[in-house]
């Protein structure tokens, strides 16, 4: 290409003069074989023509530049423009942050990706350590979500931080444990569904409580394991319970086992009172005092939140707070109609730390996993907010059935969060949650705020939680307790 460019020092004069100079300056680069580096335009601004020197590719003129239009597709674009272009059609919801990766908004809703063909499952599993951002991610993201007619539900509230986000959003909280007036019933039976006959509700009922039981049951004594003739004494007592009480609660039931009438004891001999025995902390023991009372309030399905705060029991033992754990969520499922017109998050709280409360029964796990499967077609979306992959492994041996069990639950999760980890769980969580090793290193080096989006089989984000100034009065953990993330 020959060069237009002009070199030299033009003096001042007349316009014509300067016209002259350029054209002569002009023909020696024409004739000239040096390089363009060689020649340093030097026109006084005052000489400049208006539109610039004449000639090609001076980039300078009247016209402006109009290039022609390209064609390519996203992965196309993809790959010329690695952190400029997304692929795929963007996700619609609640703005979450920014995406690190494609430098623009990110937005997220689970049913929006569900209806979309982008994700097989609505449920989601936020992973971080204390400090990194995960409780902010959750409490910004479902209140924003109630922004657009979600409603959300935390069954039980261990550090009791959800409080002010609920008064934030215009919900409720309830407060249970010693000192305070509200209770929930064990047995309380939940909200009767439209359309449904009052044989089949009593039925429903009845299979309900005695699946809760047989829970309890095992919680309480550490093992599923109940003999024959023990399933057929609990089967009897909470069918003849319920048949002579409008609202069964567990004295009633303990009454019913350790002073049988004849028909009752003929049918299970001892094994009534063996069980007695072990309802009898429920009622008279240690875990008394809690679940055995008619329940207080009523689950209203249409308050944007309910949060129950259990923190006034966070020094009670293992198996109480477990078993508080499942009347609560079982009392905001019952109370939660069926369909999609009701979309609802259950945020469950320190959610490893729960599943270690309740795999002594094994059949809590189980029961978890299983709802898991009809979760979406109930028009809900299970929220697990842990700390790291291995808490998992306490749930048992690798390999085992209730480690596989545990492992399930986080596989059925299409939408999973992780938040920065420490150098020693790298590893671990890359093998459970299939990063490759730029994604392990992205992990290792996120800061406090950033998250790390795997949606469905192939949907990646790097986002960033942005919150407003107005929001994290509400957000944040009350001081007195540190900084939590």
């Amino acid at each position: 290409m020959v060069s237009t460019h002009t070199a030299g020092f033009v003096p001042s004069g007349s316009r014509r003069e300067a016209e002259k100079e350029r054209k002569r300056i002009a023909r020696e680069l024409r004739k000239s074989t040096a390089t363009p580096l060689e020649f340093v335009t030097d026109w006084p601004a005052s000489k400049m023509p208006a539109n610039g020197n004449r000639g090609a590719h001076n980039l300078r003129g009247p016209r402006l530049a109009n290039p022609p239009a390209h064609r390519g597709s996203s992965d196309q674009v993809g790959g010329a423009y690695l952190t400029l272009a997304a692929t795929g059609e963007p996700f619609t919801g609640p703005y979450i942050g920014d995406d690190l990766l494609s430098l623009g908004p990110f937005s997220f809703d689970s049913w929006d990706a569900y209806a979309a063909g982008k994700i097989r499952s609505q449920s989601t599993c936020i992973i971080g350590v204390k400090g990194t951002g995960k409780s902010m991610l959750g409490k910004s993201w479902a209140s924003r979500s109630i922004r657009l007619g979600r409603k959300v539900a935390v069954p039980h509230d261990p550090n009791g931080e959800w409080g002010r986000v609920a008064d934030y959003v215009g919900g409720v909280t309830l407060r249970l444990g010693p000192g305070q007036p509200a209770r929930i019933n064990l047995l309380d039976p939940g909200l009767r569904p439209s359309g449904m006959s009052e044989e089949d509700w009593n039925f429903d009922v009845l299979q309900y409580r005695r699946r809760v039981l047989r829970a309890a049951i095992a919680l309480l004594r550490g093992t599923t394991a109940l003999a024959d003739e023990e399933h057929t004494a609990l089967d009897l007592a909470v069918e003849y319970a319920q048949a002579r009480n409008t609202e069964l609660i567990l004295p009633m039931l303990y009454e019913e086992v350790m002073n049988p009438d004849a028909a009752y004891a003929a049918k299970v001999g001892d094994a009534g009172v063996r069980l007695g025995h072990t309802l009898r902390r429920l009622v008279e023991g240690d875990v008394s005092g809690q679940l055995d009372r008619p329940t207080t309030v009523r689950f209203d399905a249409q308050t944007p939140m309910v949060v129950v705060d259990d923190s006034a029991v966070s020094s009670a033992s293992d198996t109480t707070r477990a078993l508080i754990r499942m009347a609560t969520t079982n009392w905001i499922d019952r109370g939660t109609p069926v369909g999609r017109d009701q979309t609802r998050i259950v945020i469950h709280e320190e959610a490893a730390a729960a599943l270690l409360g309740e795999v002594a029964s094994g059949s809590s796990l189980t029961e978890r996993v299983a709802d898991e499967k009809v979760a979406r077609h109930h028009g809900k979306s299970n929220w697990y907010l842990i700390h790291r992959i291995a808490d998992f492994d306490s749930l048992g041996d690798e390999g085992s059935a209730m480690h596989s069990r545990a492992l399930g639950l986080l596989a059925d999760c299409e939408i999973r969060v992780s938040y920065a980890q420490h150098v020693g769980e790298l590893e671990r969580s890359a093998k459970v949650l299939g990063w490759n090793q730029t994604q392990t290193e992205m992990v290792g080096g996120l800061r406090i705020g950033e998250g790390f989006w795997q949606i469905g089989q192939n949907a990646e984000a790097k986002v960033r939680n942005v919150i407003h100034p107005n929001e994290m009065p509400h957000f944040t953990t009350d001081a007195k307790a540190g900084q939590r993330g």
